[in-house]
């Protein structure tokens, strides 16, 4: 009698653990389900128009260096067969086919590759879309605010685009933990002034106080000199009466040692005491992935004592 029970008693555990593990694996692929089958999806383009997308593209054309950063971060990068001649980073992107920039699209080129998407940047005139409509191509013209928060807009709405929505949690909660850390280092430290070279000589320009590298220059720990400017305008004339502690310009169209013999810019005291620094164009130009690596940038200029 003790056997039978015995027996009974253990085929009734098999059986509890089995359809326990079926329930789990049924809960499993239902949450699985809830994030595949995320189509369609309407998004609100730059211009205002809904465009629907009904399925998750397979092949991609992106004419926006940051969308092909965040691409790569995602690990949807495969999905790329072509790309604009401005989208160069990581290194691999440069093997995808070059279909031209944003004022001469290869619209032949275009056509040929037959892409589920083409992805455009805010920075695209709406005749050029048209353009591309007009040859029965699917356009996602995406736009996001011009700050820190905007990076973390593209990266959702790349996630959701793709389905990859755990990834781009991942990765924007990874870069949150990164950029509290260098805030949390520089807290309550002396700000110094800081102004970032846009421009220089006949047309002077900065990041103002309305731009996206204004804001990461505020959260790396310094203040903006050109904070009441707008629209990166900002003269000289405004410059000498700031005289900031730090000046910051990049690595393009121009060189740091022009700027060490321009007039007006020769006579400011942080060209004078060695305090100039030139930084990465792309790094700091582009809302992606890499607004960590020039926030860092940054706050060791602008607080050595801390990062050095």
């Amino acid at each position: 009698m003790k056997k039978l029970l015995l027996i009974l008693l253990s085929t009734l555990t098999v059986i509890l653990l089995v359809t326990s593990c079926k329930r789990e694996k049924v809960i499993e692929d239902r949450e699985q389900q809830e994030v595949v089958g995320s189509y369609p999806i309407t998004i609100i383009d730059k211009f205002g128009n809904e465009i629907i997308i009904e399925n998750e593209p397979i092949s991609v054309i992106s004419f926006s260096p940051e969308l092909v950063e965040i691409m790569y971060a995602l690990g949807v990068e495969e999905k790329l067969i072509g790309r604009s001649t401005y989208c160069d980073y990581p290194e691999q992107a440069i093997e995808i086919p070059d279909m031209g920039d944003l004022l001469s699209l290869n619209l032949e080129s275009i056509v040929e590759s037959n892409p589920d998407l083409v992805l455009l940047s805010s920075m695209v005139s709406e005749d050029r879309v048209t353009a591309l409509k007009n040859q029965g191509i699917e356009v996602l013209v995406l736009d996001a605010d011009a700050n820190v928060d905007g990076v973390f807009e593209y990266i959702d709405m790349l996630g959701n685009i793709f389905n990859v929505q755990n990834q781009a949690k991942q990765l924007a909660n990874n870069m949150k933990t990164d950029i509290d850390q260098i805030v949390s280092k520089i807290e309550g430290l002396e700000p110094p002034s800081a102004y970032f070279i846009i421009g220089f000589g006949e047309f002077d320009s900065a990041a103002t106080g309305d731009t996206f590298i204004g804001q990461l220059i505020e959260l790396a720990g310094a203040k903006n000199a050109a904070a009441d400017g707008s629209n990166w305008v900002y003269s000289i004339e405004q410059l000498l009466d700031k005289d900031p502690d730090i000046l910051i310009c990049s690595n393009a169209y121009y060189s740091k040692a022009e700027i060490l013999i321009t007039e007006g810019y020769k006579d400011l005291t942080a060209v004078k005491e060695g305090r100039l620094y030139e930084v990465d164009e792309d790094v700091f130009y582009r809302q992606g992935p890499r607004i960590v690596e020039a926030l860092q940038t940054l706050a060791q200029y602008f607080h050595p004592e801390v990062f050095n």
